[in-house]
């Protein structure tokens, strides 16, 4: 029999040139892709002996009758390895199988175990094939059980992908799925054409489709600077967790990479991070180094001793200057280092201690190292817990809303409530509102809180309608990823709408810090307030960098200044000169003004003389629940 050579030489050259790139792309050395390396090479190996084999035969020369029954038993045993290599990827792409799978590993292995023994007495009870003296290709009785295995273990697979779904994702199964359709199309077509050698075309494709999806080099390094990405930085951490090996983590926040990009441009700052990434790898003397964010790198040790020589020689290259384009540019950026990090519970705890790292570092030019102790560690551990308990408090509803008064000094008599949010940890106690606030801004359940607080804030008036009659509005603090989210003016108003609330009744808080960055989506939500007649505050006044251009492009009614304002005040006449100042230009543009944070009688007597009529702060009162609140108003 003559067989077409063509499919297979073609299959032969597709697997070459995929060894050709994956090798020289190749640097992440974990199972799977050591298991990939190892399936092209089988199937090289295979196609190899396919069109070895096939020569042989077609030559049909009795001389060579024991070379070419040797040949043919190594070919079909690695035709019996094939599908069981496949089944073995998949289960390699579940990375932590179930407890109970090792029993259905050995069972699934079974068949590979007896076409293998099958194989092998086949040398002398020719069940599959035989060559006989003339040197003509006999099959055996046994012989379409080789196409029988393969559709085995062709379900095999596709069972075992479905039945690991949730481990081996969509886009794993998908490509299991594809790989083994084309081999099933393939084997088909040879099975009923002999000598149409289109099985190993079939393998060769299949590996081209791994190749272009689970395991191309592109998909886990970053295109920039050609450092391992953070998906393959979560797997590799998760693969160091799963084997219990203990490490050490070293990362680095570049702080000044957006003023090169305005100074330099673009192109500059890229060309910039990837310089710094060659040093990273030279400091390493590896190329394992892993770029997690934009501006993040993260370096990966597993001796202590290796661990200090890289913070050291990290440490010094940010202490001193780059030389690019000419330029000498100075390294600015945040050293993050964790000590046995492998005592961690998994990589999401290790990449929010790192977050939680580089916030402790104040805004500077300088370049800043953070080593993780005892004590960062416990009050990392603490926000980790307030965080998971955040998720309880929602579901169960477990916020308090505490209502501040603002005493007017003209009407002698409180005028107006700031609510507050407060929570109670069963063992911590109180929470600091700044701290599960934050946490519950970066973590994205700030908005869920908010409603929640505002609903109880709704019931609350709507069952004491008489506080309408005692105070003229509630503030209430809506934090920068409440306001800009899309339709939250619309949840607000709803709301306050289901409990047939006045809006007028209401005014939004907003920080000076969110009006300084002012954005058409800000503009637009404060007009929707100021639409159906909810007003707007501006809380913080002097803390930071709000002036009165950002007053005035923003239709705010009052304005509350904060307590820093009030600091040395007693002491110093350019303070109160300054304070009065700022009183009698915003009350002249029509803002009402309030004094936040007053606790003396002293301040008190001299806000007056400033002009100031409403005053907040625990000289009046502290914060009060709703039943301390009712006793004093009513």
């Amino acid at each position: 029999m003559l067989y077409n050579l063509d499919y297979l030489i073609a299959a032969l050259f597709f697997l070459l040139v995929i060894l050709f790139h994956f090798v020289k792309r190749r640097k992440l050395d974990d199972l799977n892709n050591r298991i990939f390396r190892f399936f092209i090479l089988l199937g090289i190996t295979d196609i190899v002996f396919d069109i070895a084999t096939s020569v042989l035969i077609s030559d049909s020369n009795p001389e060579y009758t024991g070379l070419t029954s040797f040949m043919l038993t190594i070919f079909y045993l690695l035709q019996a390895i094939v599908p069981y290599a496949l089944f073995l990827y998949a289960r390699v792409l579940c990375k932590d199988p179930e407890k109970n799978d090792s029993v259905v590993f050995y069972i699934l292995s079974f068949p590979a175990f007896l076409m293998g023994i099958l194989v092998l007495l086949n040398c002398w009870f020719g069940f599959l094939f035989r060559i006989d003296p003339q040197g003509h290709y006999v099959r055996g009785l046994l012989y379409p059980a080789m196409y029988l295995y393969a559709g085995i273990y062709g379900i095999v697979v596709l069972i075992y992908s479905f039945a690991n779904y949730h481990r081996l994702g969509l886009r794993n199964v998908g490509t299991l799925c594809e790989f083994v359709f084309i081999m099933g199309i393939c084997v088909l077509v040879q099975g009923f054409w002999h000598e149409t050698l289109t099985t190993g075309l079939g393998l060769g494709l299949g590996i081209m489709v791994l190749y272009l999806t689970i395991n191309n080099p592109s998909d886990y390094t970053d295109r920039l600077t050609d450092d391992f990405n953070i998906q393959t930085f979560l797997g590799w951490i998760r693969e160091l967790y799963r084997q219990k090996k203990n490490f050490h983590i070293l990362s680095i926040n570049i702080h000044n990479l957006k003023q090169l990009n305005k100074l330099f441009g673009v192109r500059f700052g890229d060309d910039f991070l990837c310089s710094i990434s060659l040093r990273l790898k030279e400091i390493l003397r590896s190329p394992y180094v892993f770029r997690v964010s934009s501006k993040r790198f993260v370096l990966i040790t597993y001796s202590l001793s290796e661990y200090e020589r890289v913070r050291k020689e990290v440490d010094d290259f940010f202490h001193s200057s780059l030389s690019l384009r000419e330029e000498q540019i100075q390294l600015c950026g945040i050293i993050c280092g964790v000590v046995d990090a492998g005592k961690l519970k998994d990589s999401d705890t290790l990449l929010s201690l790192l977050d939680y790292l580089a916030s402790l570092a104040p805004l500077s030019s300088e370049t800043l190292l953070i080593q993780c102790d005892e004590n960062i560690m416990e009050r990392f551990l603490y926000n980790k817990e307030i965080e998971r308990f955040l998720r309880t408090a929602i579901e169960e509803d477990l916020f308090e809303v505490y209502y501040q008064p603002v005493f007017s000094l003209k009407k002698n008599g409180f005028v107006s409530l700031e609510a507050l949010s407060r929570l109670r940890h069963p063992i911590f106690g109180a929470i600091p509102p700044d701290v599960f606030i934050s946490i519950a801004e970066t973590s994205g359940q700030i908005a869920s809180i908010g409603q929640l607080q505002l609903r109880r804030i709704c019931s609350f008036v709507s069952e004491h309608r008489e506080l309408m009659e005692k105070i003229e509005h509630i503030n209430i603090n809506l934090s920068p990823a409440e306001l800009l989210r899309d339709g939250y003016s619309r949840q607000i108003t709803e709301i306050i709408n289901e409990y047939q609330l006045p809006f007028s009744f209401f005014q939004i808080e907003i920080t000076e810090t969110v009006a300084t960055e002012y954005s058409e989506k800000l503009y637009q939500l404060t007009a929707d307030f100021k639409e159906c007649g909810i007003r707007l505050s501006l809380d913080d006044f002097g803390s930071g960098y709000a002036n009165l251009n950002t007053v005035l492009r923003l239709p705010f009614s009052c304005i509350k200044l904060d307590r820093s304002l009030l600091n040395e005040i007693q002491n110093d006449s350019n303070t109160r000169l300054f304070y009065q100042n700022i009183v009698t230009a915003l009350q002249s543009m029509g803002y009402d003004v309030i004094s936040e944070g007053v606790e003396h009688k002293n301040e008190v007597t001299l806000l007056e003389s400033f002009g100031v009529d409403m005053i907040q702060g625990f000289y009046f009162s502290k914060p009060l629940d709703s039943d301390s609140l009712i006793n004093l108003l009513l």
